[in-house]
């Protein structure tokens, strides 16, 4: 390739175009964080309170002519709470940087940089939702914290309660090879009457271990994608690629007695989720102050996994403040609230070794 960096003629005679796009190489898309953060249920309260019924009550008896019936009082019922708590991110640019970017713009400097921090707030975030919640952090319950059993680190139990105690543990194997049969274990155990797994989210890895489990009945024609690909996932539900829908990015789909299985790349190593999303939700809270305004995510001048995914994110923005001793625009990008798990024991964690 030739190399005009030092080459006079060329450079004292020809203006250098710049893109009008970046190309993001750094953040990996994360499908479960966007639908969650894209259909938050609204937080209200001081915390958020599920009742569960718990144990079955006082057992009844059979009679055949004048016994007397049982008037003792059965103790059913307890309560999960959850807390709130929030995350934070700043935007920080110099203004001098902007000044010099308005006298001969190409790229919105203060654009990319809002697009660029809230991709990277969801970022983090995503990686929060895979990350076992402990007694000395502030950060958000996990899908991990959903699915455990009280193996996977935590003591806390869930909700201000025992799991063990008050049944709501999930469902959670460890180190096992994959083969449908043990899928199939898993899937049972999430599954108590109409409630069943909606959702697998698991690794490249894992996902092309399945389509491997899959190739013998792909093979004799009981899978067929050859001329319509695979389904996508879109934050509004799975569609046939043909009918993907228009501006949302998809991704790939295999299904498990039909329970689409997407990949995630925030999904840590070995990890495959059973999820039942009717018991899964972000509850977002507001911000009051009305210096923070709702944010979106929107097309912009980044080209990344988000770029092209319009979606309301529940992220409030500050609006830029001036330092008085800096010539700069500051600003802070938050999300308040918690994910919380109504029912633990329809969701499932397998951690396969092969």
């Amino acid at each position: 390739m030739a190399n005009f960096e030092s080459n006079t003629t060329v450079d004292s005679s020809t203006l250098e175009k710049l893109v009008a796009k970046t190309v993001d190489v750094v953040i990996n898309s994360s499908p479960i964080t966007l639908r969650l953060l894209g259909n938050q249920k609204t937080w209200m309260g001081k915390r958020m309170k599920f009742p569960i019924k718990w144990q079955k009550g006082v057992a009844g008896t059979s009679f055949d002519g004048l016994q007397k019936f049982s008037t003792s009082r059965s103790s059913s019922f307890q309560m999960m709470e959850f807390d709130p708590t929030g995350y934070e991110i700043n935007v920080v640019l110099p203004q001098i940087e902007v000044d010099v970017n308005e006298s001969a713009k190409v790229i919105d400097v203060v654009a990319r940089e809002l697009q660029s921090r809230q991709e990277d707030m969801i970022d983090d975030i995503g990686a929060l939702f895979y990350t076992v919640h402990t007694a000395a952090d502030t950060n958000f319950l996990s899908l991990i914290d959903a699915c455990d059993d009280n193996t996977l680190g935590s003591s806390l139990g869930y909700g201000g309660l025992a799991r063990a105690t008050y049944g709501i543990q999930g469902n959670y194997t460890a180190d096992a090879a994959m083969t449908l049969a043990l899928l199939r274990t898993k899937y049972a155990a999430c599954t108590h009457g109409n409630a069943k797994p909606d959702l697998i989210v698991t690794t490249k890895l894992n996902w092309a271990r399945y389509e491997v489990l899959c190739s013998a009945a792909a093979t004799s024609g009981q899978i067929v994608y050859t001329n319509t690909g695979y389904p996508q996932m879109t934050r509004t539900g799975i569609v046939p690629s043909v009918q993907a829908l228009k501006g949302q990015r998809g991704f790939d789909v295999l299904y498990f007695s039909g329970t689409p299985m997407v990949i995630d790349e925030k999904c840590p190593t070995s990890y495959m989720l059973f999820l039942n999303t009717d018991y899964l939700a972000f509850y977002g809270l507001k911000s009051t102050d009305p210096n923070y305004k709702a944010v979106k995510f929107a097309q912009g001048t980044i080209d990344s996994v988000y770029s092209d995914v319009p979606k309301t994110t529940g992220f409030s923005f500050s609006g830029f403040n001036t330092p008085i001793d800096q010539y700069a625009k500051v600003g802070h990008i938050l999300l308040m609230g918690n994910l919380i798990c109504s029912n633990p024991r329809t969701q499932g964690l397998n951690i396969h070794s092969s």
